[in-house]
């Protein structure tokens, strides 16, 4: 598994999961790493959009955000049309596939590693322009009542 955090200045950070990865391994990630990316970069005031993955609505993980003053925007389930992590993993996912496919897992490491390396120093102001996409995804959402986009 892949773990992606997508950030407004449009980097990623990942970490690739080996193995079962449950509430219990998430909560030291946020406190190690997410929290304090997310407070260096943008202080105390940043809100963070998390997926329903069942990891991020675990009570443990609401407490944490709640401990650490993390504002966390509320989402409806499948909401793939306001979530732009959707449309990175795309990209993501048809860079590391193509041409010749891994053989071993030690390879698609590499190509995941490599890949987003590339996005952080050559697709950044991809990245960025997809937030700008936000409020109009938002507003189209809200005009259909709640209703899919696509």
């Amino acid at each position: 598994m892949v773990l992606l955090m997508v950030m407004p200045n449009g980097l990623l950070s990942h970490k690739i999961i080996e193995g079962k990865f449950g509430s219990k391994d998430y909560l030291p990630l946020l406190k190690t790493s997410i929290v304090p990316i997310m407070k260096l970069n943008y202080g105390a005031n940043f809100f963070s959009q998390e997926d329903n993955c069942f990891i991020h609505k675990a009570k443990v993980v609401q407490q944490l955000m709640s401990e650490s003053k993390i504002k966390v925007l509320k989402w409806p389930a499948k909401s793939r049309d306001v979530n732009i992590v959707e449309d990175i993993w795309k990209q993501l996912s048809n860079d590391i596939y193509d041409g010749p496919q891994s053989k071993k897992k030690c390879q698609l490491i590499e190509k995941i590693n490599e890949t987003i390396y590339h996005f952080n120093s050559m697709k950044r102001n991809q990245i960025m322009a997809l937030y700008d996409t936000i409020r109009q995804r938002l507003c189209t959402v809200l005009l259909r009542n709640g209703n899919i986009c696509n």
